[in-house]
């Protein structure tokens, strides 16, 4: 059951999100494995953006309970309420995440403001149990993938790499984006770095800095994943539709403008999945 988690050190965009969502979404469609996706960001809704809402479910969750004044939060609002009760089971962490694909991908995300309810304070609260949400699910899935907020500001973030069997770096083709990988490889000791992929977001393929450049520039020779920019991509994570449309272009033909695209997020699958076994054969 392996923790992989998608982070920077850097403020700056990355495409993070973008790069999880379409490895996940992949990795779900073409292996076996059950996935949850975890937001620890507060009032982000790109991943909604990418594959819709949680509302419908509420609504329906709610017709269907026998009090119709009791409201039922899903993602981490809901579940949050169980860890601080005690009740949090590596089961019950499924009843409120939203299924994209039945018994392969499901996604709990991450604080939203709300008319309802207290904002920032209550979710700095929330915020403190994430590390115990991540390990609880890595008990009951495959593969946890956790879109980790950016910097090394608080504990929680420090809290949730600990314990990370894998850490993809965000970076794009920027050289003060590369040094800064390159800085935080070169502090740390080759054994705390061994897990380290570092991923290039809407990697372009006219520029510079090609895979092969970067990786004789930071001495890393496999554990470099790229997400080149895909228009529909992009497109379908602005509409709720990135689900719908992997599962459209999972076999587009080499002639297709979107093979390149499926290429390289199927090989960044492939490296995710070798860098765990590689690790797991450390152990």
């Amino acid at each position: 059951m392996a923790i992989i988690t998608f982070w920077s050190s850097s403020k700056k965009q990355t495409g993070q999100t973008m790069s999880l969502a379409a490895i996940a979404t992949s990795m779900a469609i073409e292996h076996n494995y059950k996935i949850l996706i975890i937001s620890t960001k507060y009032n982000d809704n790109s991943l909604e953006l990418c594959f819709g809402g949680t509302d419908k479910n509420k609504k329906l969750i709610n017709r269907l309970i026998s009090n119709p004044t009791v409201t039922v939060d899903s993602g981490i609002e809901g579940l949050s309420k169980m860890v601080y009760s005690g009740r949090m089971t590596p089961e019950i962490i499924q009843n409120y995440t939203k299924v994209i694909y039945k018994n392969r991908l499901e996604i709990l995300y991450g604080y939203r403001e709300a008319t309802d309810r207290p904002t920032k304070d209550e979710y700095m609260k929330i915020r403190d149990k994430y590390k115990d949400v991540v390990q609880n699910a890595s008990r009951f899935y495959d593969m946890v993938f956790v879109d980790l907020d950016k910097g090394l500001e608080n504990d929680m973030i420090r809290q949730v790499l600990s314990i990370s069997d894998v850490i993809v770096y965000n970076v794009e083709q920027k050289i003060n984006m590369i040094n800064e990988f390159v800085k935080l490889k070169n502090e740390n000791d080759k054994k705390q770095t061994r897990n380290l992929i570092l991923n290039i977001g809407r990697f372009d393929s006219f520029s510079k800095y090609t895979i092969k450049n970067i990786s004789r520039y930071v001495g890393i020779r496999r554990d470099i994943t790229a997400i080149p920019y895909n228009t529909l991509f992009f497109e379908a994570a602005s509409e709720e539709n990135v689900a719908d449309l992997f599962l459209k272009i999972r076999n587009v033909s080499e002639s297709d403008r979107n093979a390149g695209f499926m290429k390289a997020v199927q090989d960044s699958v492939q490296k995710i999945i070798y860098k765990i076994q590689e690790l797991q054969m450390m152990m």
